[in-house]
């Protein structure tokens, strides 16, 4: 068994610093070294400006490889086309680390559209063209409102001559162009004449949907003909109402899809994680690697600290154990920002129809593995809406605005402490809101992919909701005992240690270049440039920042595990004996441990009940029953009944959960040796009312028949210990004892029975002793039918496949 667990431990350790390793290094090629396979332009093209002014955008262009990674240092060629006036400050550029290059462009006098040609060296079939417009001033730049209104200001454009004076007089043209689906604009007029001051302006009418209109201008040239090929100007109308609900939907689906994907991986290799449970007590290194391996499998850390404070709340793990395993949780988690990161939204259709088919077929794997296929199209599919929703209002300016109150780009080098303590404080009760920091860091991500925010201002809100996220295992915490709220405590004072030594790092510059330590390492070992003037795949970065931290806090604090165990304790004094509850309700989340506990629930049943009703009748035998031991027995009863009631109120809600085939099997079986075992209680109960009969008539059984009864007794009580052993362990050697010792007792009550009957015919025995004599044999009897039937269920509960102890080698022993 143990191999079995070792083999499944080295699996998900594996596959968990697999996920962790191809997530930091995806695309992390030698930058500088890749041949030029593509030049995207960024921003720039298609810029206006005056005669002899500059443009008032840089041209920025980014190199990649076939990789698609940036190519650094790269010569790149800059000229004007033939026929184009356009000045620049050098005919050879190069790229830097990001593999961006940014390119000053100066207009000149020749009027209309001008070009300029890029070559990269090396990669003369990926050269491009950009375009440039002399002679047209677009004025007041960009605008926006509210979609369906009316802008409060028209759009307006000014014609100049080559020598820069005014041109009045000249027709222009407006067009739409282009608008987000389901919106389209409407202009007051089309062709405009332009002003003594050159100016040519036009009213816009916004459609309903939210995003970015395109209005083309087309001035016409001196000669009557166009004088370019046509100016785009951007309009922006914002529907707040269909934003929000097209945000928060994806956000929906998103959340949907997460727990979708996480119940499913827990169906299928769920039971196999949880078999790992037998490592955590080793110590806490084991543990930290138990923690990441079940959370990176099943991609959920609230399900593994939920399924830890079960565990402390049933006295199966101590404080020091499950420090070790909450740590681990911190890094597994990480998985779900590694995945989302990735750019494979055009699988979320696909995956979304093979996981519905996987679904219906109805087989248990199938249906686990469907489950998670469809969760992660899911996932992908909200991500997907709420980058698109929040990509279309990245520039707006009440968008911008709203951001850069809480923005934490350095400003003189120096991150503002104020705002990285509001998107500190942001991230933490959004979280505590949704109670889900992957979600939370999955928002960060789509912000950052959306040009919201950037990578300074993205780590202090994923910093927030880890700390957001322990108010889960703080409230699973709550009707727990104290040990259990030391170990939320214990959560939450890691994530807050570690965002405390992370601030400080945020203030610790690397080098030269000025950008704290912490930040330059997650660049270091993540593609593109993310503090460049264009950011480069911030996603990833975000992604490789969350992980990062919480590997560097793990092993940072580690070693820490005992100190942080005594302050826990002093924080959270236990005053009192600490109470376990065995049958822990967090615990019906993982049934093979469920059922674990409900056997040893049983077998702590089983022994009570035998107890008192050997108590009973040594008392009933003895002739020495009063009124205050009849009160004791009675009390002791009703406890033995109410927890016959707390284990069947269990059985029937662990029923309610996905169990396998052998599971299902065993809540019947529990639930009758749970009644056998109450019955013995009972039979405690008709004793008491034998002792009143004693008692009322003050008689007393002949020491013959004492004797006998005795003899009887101790036989049932042997039965009774080799079934207590037979429940403890679950081996099925000792059924065919039981059963002969069953039939030997049988068969000496028959014979007890048929010489009392006998003594009574002859008046050896009054008519009332005979009575009594009959029914505590009979109750014996009973007891031993009760007994035999225990074992025998318990050998069949031995032969399942949850019976294997999931939790054997956890040491008893929590500590206060």
């Amino acid at each position: 068994m143990m191999g079995y667990l070792m083999k499944h431990c080295k699996i998900a350790a594996f596959w968990a610093f697999f996920c962790l390793l191809v997530a930091l290094s995806a695309g992390c090629s030698p930058r500088g070294e890749g041949r030029v396979d593509s030049v995207r332009i960024l921003r720039g093209t298609g810029q206006t400006a005056l005669p002899g002014e500059r443009f008032p955008v840089e041209l920025v262009l980014e190199l990649t490889d076939s990789g698609g990674d940036p190519v650094a240092d790269c010569a790149v060629a800059v000229e004007p086309e033939p026929g184009s006036e356009l000045t620049i400050p050098e005919p050879v550029l190069r790229s830097d680390a990001g593999g961006v290059v940014r390119i000053p462009v100066t207009a000149g006098r020749k009027l209309g559209d001008n070009y300029l040609r890029i070559t990269p060296e090396g990669a003369d079939r990926r050269s491009l063209v950009c375009r440039f417009v002399t002679g047209i001033e677009l004025l007041d730049g960009r605008r926006e409102g509210a979609a369906g209104s009316r802008l409060s200001d028209p759009i307006a454009i000014r014609l100049v001559d080559s020598g820069g004076a005014p041109v009045a007089g000249r027709e222009v043209y407006f067009e739409p162009v282009r608008g987000p689906e389901g919106g389209s604009l409407k202009l007051s007029h089309s062709k405009v004449l332009t002003d003594r001051d050159g100016v040519a302006a036009t009213r816009v009418t916004l459609g309903e949907a939210t995003g970015v209109y395109g209005i083309e201008i087309k001035p016409a040239g001196p000669d009557g003909g166009v004088l370019t090929r046509g100016v785009t100007v951007e309009v922006m109308g914002l529907n707040l109402w269909n934003l929000l609900i097209g945000a928060f939907a994806g956000l929906a689906i998103f959340v949907f899809g997460m727990h979708l994907m996480s119940d499913g991986l827990q169906k299928t290799a769920g039971e196999k994680m949880k078999a790992i449970i037998q490592l955590f007590a080793r110590n806490r290194f084991v543990g930290l690697l138990a923690g990441a391996g079940v959370t990176a499998v099943i991609q959920s850390s609230s399900a593994t600290t939920v399924m830890v404070i079960g565990f402390i709340n049933a006295g199966l793990l101590n404080l020091a154990q499950s420090i070790g395993i909450i740590f681990g949780t911190n890094i597994g988690t990480t998985i779900t920002a590694q995945i989302v990161a990735f750019d494979i939204s055009a699988l979320a259709l696909p995956a979304i129809i093979v996981g519905l088919l996987l679904f219906f077929i109805p087989y248990r794997n199938c249906r686990g593995i469907g489950e998670t296929v469809l969760g992660f199209g899911f996932l992908f599919l909200g991500m997907v809406m709420m980058s698109d929703e929040l990509t279309r209002i990245a520039d707006f300016r009440i968008v911008t605005d709203l951001f850069a109150r809480f923005d934490c780009t350095p400003v003189d080098g120096v991150m503002p402490f104020g705002a990285v303590l509001g998107a500190l404080l942001i991230g933490l009760v959004v979280t505590m809101i949704i109670q889900s920091s992957s979600a939370s860091t999955g928002i960060v991500i789509a912000l950052g992919a959306g040009g919201l925010i950037n990578l300074y201002t993205a780590l202090p809100l994923v910093l927030g909701a880890n700390i957001g996220t322990t108010v889960t295992a703080q409230l699973a915490a709550i009707p727990a005992n104290r040990v259990a709220k030391q170990a939320a405590l214990a959560h939450t004072l890691f994530n807050v240690i570690g965002t405390v030594i992370m601030l400080v790092f945020f203030y610790v510059p690397w080098g030269s270049s000025g950008i704290p330590v912490f930040f330059h390492i997650v660049d270091a070992v993540t593609p593109g440039d993310a503090f460049g003037a264009v950011a480069q795949n911030v996603p990833r970065h975000i992604a490789n920042a969350h992980t990062l931290f919480n590997v560097f806090t793990a092993i940072l604090l580690l070693p820490f595990v005992v100190p942080l165990t005594r302050v826990c304790e002093r924080l959270i004094p236990v005053r009192k004996k600490i109470k376990y509850t065995s049958l822990d309700p967090y615990l019906l989340e993982n049934p093979p441990i469920a059922l674990h506990q409900t056997v040893g629930r049983l077998h702590t049943l089983t022994r009570g009940a035998w107890h008192l009703l050997g108590k009973c009748t040594e008392s009933v035998l003895d002739g020495k029953v009063d009124s205050s031991k009849r009160e004791a027995y009675r009390r002791r009863s009703a406890r033995i009944e109410r927890m016959q009631q707390e284990i069947t109120s269990y059985l029937v809600q662990l029923a309610q959960r996905p169990l396998t085939a052998e599971q299902s099997a065993a809540i019947p079986v529990l639930t009758r040796c749970t009644n056998d075992a109450e019955r013995l209680a009972e039979y405690a109960g008709q004793m008491m009312l034998e002792a009143a009969r004693f008692t009322e008539r003050r008689e007393k059984l002949s020491k013959k028949s004492e004797k006998e009864l005795r003899e009887l007794f101790r036989e049932v009580g042997r039965m009774a210990d080799h079934v207590l052993e037979a429940l403890e362990s679950g081996k099925v050697e000792a059924v065919p004892l039981v059963r002969a010792l069953s039939r030997e007792i049988c068969g000496r009550a028959d014979r007890l029975e048929a010489g009392c009957l006998d003594n009574l015919r002859r008046g050896t025995y009054s008519v009332e002793n005979g009575m009594i004599f009959l029914s505590l044999a009979g109750m014996m009897r009973q007891a031993c039918g009760r007994l035999e039937n225990i074992a025998l269920l318990s050998a069949a509960l031995g032969r399942y496949e949850w019976a294997g102890n999931p939790a054997s080698t956890m040491r008893q022993t929590p500590t206060a």
